[in-house]
């Protein structure tokens, strides 16, 4: 729950946002997305109360992955094309984006090609007319990318959301995803929220929420020069990859390791006291 915070995310730039569980990461992607409204305090975009903005027209300029993304029993085509509607006659698009996730050629492979049902339900192939069979389930990590297609289709957002995007994925699979997020957010303002720190050491601007507030701000080695939550958190991941040397004590925070949106952006103004973002 955040209790009041004021955050910057300049034009171009790639802010992170880091903190333990239930310090207001995704209520704060939310608010973002205007799922709900601030209860005080306010978020501008570009000078512009977000509450003063129509809600179709704000979201046409956000494209966002979030970790409980959803499975539709659609095809693999229509499952990315959710992500754009003006995409769904436009397969070339939808494959672009499915390049871009690294799913296209998982999706290539299936019986249909993108007309494969993404369902177990025998509805589908009827609809269409088909020899009635079940569809194909895809796996988690297929899935992910499915939801990361959805987001590269919206490639004129002018916003990107990525909350926890690489969540369930296997090492390998996850260092693909973040290089391709990385590609795809060059130059681009994007809000990356993850609990995987090796994810967001890349942004321009981390900052680290704790208890519902900005308990840090800065780059990844001005944190660790600061060895505050960022640091501690950040080398008790560490040490989970450290072969050898002792493991962390038993607090959990300090492991003795060695020191290793569109133009004018968001801005949010700071509320009294109370709930916020």
């Amino acid at each position: 729950m955040l209790r009041g915070i004021t955050l910057t995310i300049p034009y171009g730039q790639a802010v992170a946002v880091v903190g333990l569980n239930g310090a207001g990461k995704s209520t704060l992607a939310k608010l973002l997305c205007r799922f709900y409204d601030p209860v005080r305090g306010s978020i501008h975009w570009d000078g512009v109360d977000l509450r003063d903005l129509d809600p179709p027209e704000l979201r046409a300029r956000l494209g966002a992955v979030f970790q409980d993304h959803m499975t539709y029993d659609f095809s693999a085509r229509d499952n990315i094309a959710v992500g754009d509607l003006s995409a769904l006659d436009d397969l070339e698009r939808i494959k672009t984006a499915a390049v871009n996730a690294g799913v296209d050629e998982a999706i290539t492979e299936l019986p249909d090609g993108y007309d494969t049902a993404l369902t177990r339900m025998f509805v589908f192939a009827l609809k269409f007319g088909k020899t009635p069979k079940t569809g194909v389930t895809l796996s988690g990590g297929q899935w992910q990318r499915v939801a990361l297609a959805r987001a590269f289709l919206r490639d004129h957002a002018d916003f990107m959301i990525l909350d926890e995007p690489s969540s369930g994925l296997d090492p390998e699979a996850e260092h693909d995803v973040h290089l391709r997020m990385r590609r795809y957010r060059a130059d681009r303002t994007s809000l990356l929220i993850s609990h995987r720190l090796n994810a967001v050491r890349e942004a321009d601007v981390i900052a680290v929420l704790d208890d519902g507030v900005i308990a840090e701000l800065g780059g990844h080695d001005e944190l660790m020069a600061a060895d505050g939550l960022y640091a501690r958190m950040f080398r008790l991941q560490a040490s989970g990859y450290q072969e050898t040397g002792p493991s962390p004590s038993p607090d959990g925070f300090h492991p003795p390791l060695p020191q290793g949106i569109a133009p004018g952006g968001f801005h949010s103004t700071p509320p009294p006291p109370g709930l916020s973002p």
